[in-house]
């Protein structure tokens, strides 16, 4: 005896699951929270002329960053380009066994009829199964994505380029302290915020939006 199977019923709760995942994600999101830095100027004249050599001191070292990342970038395009051949070989092979396996999912369900389907498992033969095997466990297979040159270069990029050392804010920060001014940091409550996070101040110096905050003050 054959069992029948629901198709319209799965159709509906599989258009249904992901609905209701995004409605119950967005009840509870997850709070966002970034560093607010604060200034506070020295008080003395001289204080105040160190600071300005501090934030030429700062420039300088923000240039030299920004220079050896362009620097980087520009010599990029070979390692993209033999990483995207790379990738493009591995795609190649996946998408070959993706058609052989998806010839074999597209047979096998073409012959599912009676009591007890034939099926073809490769490594193994037909093979015979009860013909109200659910067809949940029969997921058609996933075709592989392509690679892109444009992904693989960004991707560099960011590992190579993007990741190099350039402590140009600490030094600044700690230069500002040693002129007499003061750094203040503060955890605060950027998205997603309930009543008791801590809100950014108005009167910071720095915009509370990105994690950490590399904005300099003013020496007015």
């Amino acid at each position: 005896m054959n069992f029948p199977k629901n198709n319209v019923a799965r159709k509906i709760l599989n258009w249904l699951l992901p609905l209701l995942a995004v409605g119950t994600l967005a009840g509870c999101a997850t709070p966002q929270y970034a560093t607010q830095t604060s200034y506070t100027p020295p008080q003395t004249a001289k204080g105040l002329i160190c600071v300005a050599q501090c934030q030429d001191a700062l420039t300088q070292c923000q240039n030299r960053c920004s220079a050896a990342r362009q620097s980087c970038i520009a010599q990029i395009e070979p390692a993209a380009r033999a990483a995207f051949d790379s990738a493009l070989k591995t795609y190649e092979a996946q998408r070959r066994q993706y058609e052989t396996d998806r010839q074999f999912y597209e047979l096998n369900r073409s012959l599912r009829m009676g009591f007890f389907n034939p099926v073809f498992v490769p490594g193994y033969g037909w093979v015979m199964r009860p013909g109200y095997y659910d067809d949940y466990y029969d997921d058609a297979p996933t075709p592989p994505v392509a690679p892109s040159l444009a992904e693989e270069r960004k991707r560099l990029i960011h590992e190579r380029c993007d990741s190099a050392p350039c402590p140009c804010q600490q030094n600044f920060e700690q230069c500002y302290v040693g002129c007499g001014g003061g750094v203040k940091k503060t955890v605060v409550c950027i998205a997603n915020c309930k009543d008791s996070d801590p809100k950014p101040s108005s009167g910071a110096e720095s915009s509370p939006v990105v994690q950490q905050q590399t904005g300099t003050p003013s020496t007015n």
